[in-house]
């Protein structure tokens, strides 16, 4: 009996041994998982993390975009200030053009004036004429002329 005793002692420290056993077992099993998820988060940080890098390489490109954008649209700005400036010279010369046209009037009206002079002094020089002649035939007489001013009323 001592011995059945012994048996079933020695059955049951294998038992509790095998029990044992089990929980580490199964709490090395718990490890395994836990490293094993840890395994899969790091694998999806390092795809996220290359995923980063390339937005980033996007990102860049995109700024470098961006900044040729801004140079053009700068060029852009100053032809626009070249073309205003051309738009004020522009009207300045028609300005011009219309002073130079109402000159150029002007002239004409004084030159009609001028024409119309010469005809009234042609007209005079005529009617003068015969009287000149004869002051020319007496000797040492002093011959004038009077100067008829173009603003005198002659008619």
């Amino acid at each position: 009996l001592l011995m059945k005793d012994k048996i079933l002692l020695m059955k049951r420290k294998i038992l509790l041994k095998n029990k044992i056993l089990l929980m580490k077992n199964k709490c090395l099993l718990m490890k395994h998982k836990f490293l094993l998820m840890k395994h899969k988060i790091l694998l999806k940080n390092k795809i996220l993390l290359e995923k980063h890098k390339n937005l980033l390489m996007k990102n860049k490109i995109l700024l470098m975009k961006n900044k040729i954008l801004l140079t053009k649209n700068r060029i852009l700005l100053m032809k626009i200030k070249i073309l205003l400036k051309n738009k004020q010279l522009l009207m300045k010369n028609k300005c011009l053009l219309m002073k130079h046209k109402f000159l150029l009037m002007k002239h004409k009206i004084l030159l009609m004036k001028h024409k119309n002079l010469l005809t009234k002094n042609r007209i005079l020089l005529m009617i003068l004429m015969p009287n000149l002649m004869t002051n020319m035939c007496q000797p040492k007489q002093n011959l004038r002329l009077r100067v008829i001013h173009h603003r005198t009323n002659l008619f």
